[in-house]
């Protein structure tokens, strides 16, 4: 690789904040980030994250208290002088519940208040502008069979990136999301295991796998980079070709 194209994608010196990062997307983001020769501090509400790689760089913090993530983001702050970086991974998608009221409502705080109220915090020790990336989904675009909430909530994150693109952009401050597809990830696994679920959401893909979260892992070095100064308010999908497929 070139001089240039290593220093245009390079992480280095970019200070980055991950939540969601005990598993998954999130957590092959925060060990791409720091290969990447970024400053990287993940949160998750586990007490550490499957790869044991990130360990050092891991926080345990439920984003959804406020009090608890704006003292991150002032420790951050403390440490390394700004945030350059958010990515938004944390998310939930929860099983069909009796209450399927209390279900979407859930789903929705988690998914959505949370990742804006992220957003919000995070932004304010952006000093020197900053790119956020939120994890949507295919589910933003499309419906999906009984979890109202979860796509709710996820179309609402990529309403929400257009919307804060616009906002942010007088602090040069870039915000974009990227849509997965069927990753294989715990979330997704119960379908993955299912031979029947498998082969159907297979049929649907153009690349006849299902995504793996390194899959991702080259959109968020991206968005993160100056590779992307010129680009906010926009959308990546990463999805095997599952929304363009027609019959």
């Amino acid at each position: 690789m070139s001089h240039y194209l290593e220093n245009i994608f390079s992480l280095k010196n970019k200070t980055a904040l991950i939540t969601g990062g005990s598993r998954g997307v999130g957590a092959e983001i925060a060990f791409a980030f720091v290969q990447a020769g970024a400053n990287v501090i993940c949160l998750s509400r586990s007490k550490s994250s499957e790869k044991k790689q990130i360990n050092s760089y891991y926080r345990q913090c439920d984003i959804s208290n406020n009090k608890k993530f704006q003292s991150i983001c002032e420790s951050i702050n403390s440490d390394y002088g700004s945030i350059d970086v958010l990515v938004n991974a944390a998310g939930i998608s929860l099983p069909k519940d009796e209450n399927e009221f209390e279900r979407f409502n859930k789903t929705v705080s988690v998914n959505l208040s949370a990742t804006y109220q992220c957003c919000e915090l995070a932004s304010s020790f952006m000093h020197n502008g900053g790119s956020i990336i939120n994890i949507t989904s295919i589910g933003a675009l499309q419906g999906f069979p009984d979890n109202p909430g979860y796509v709710a909530s996820k179309g609402g994150i990529q309403a929400l990136s257009r919307a804060l693109a616009l906002d942010y952009s007088k602090n040069n401050i870039r915000v974009n999301d990227i849509a997965p597809g069927y990753i294989k990830t715990d979330m997704t696994i119960k379908s993955f295991d299912d031979p029947e679920a498998n082969q159907d959401r297979l049929n649907q893909m153009m690349i006849k796998r299902w995504g793996e979260p390194k899959d991702i892992i080259g959109a968020a070095i991206f968005l993160a980079s100056d590779a992307s100064s010129y680009m906010t308010g926009s959308s990546l999908i990463i999805d095997g070709g599952w929304i363009s497929k027609g019959i």
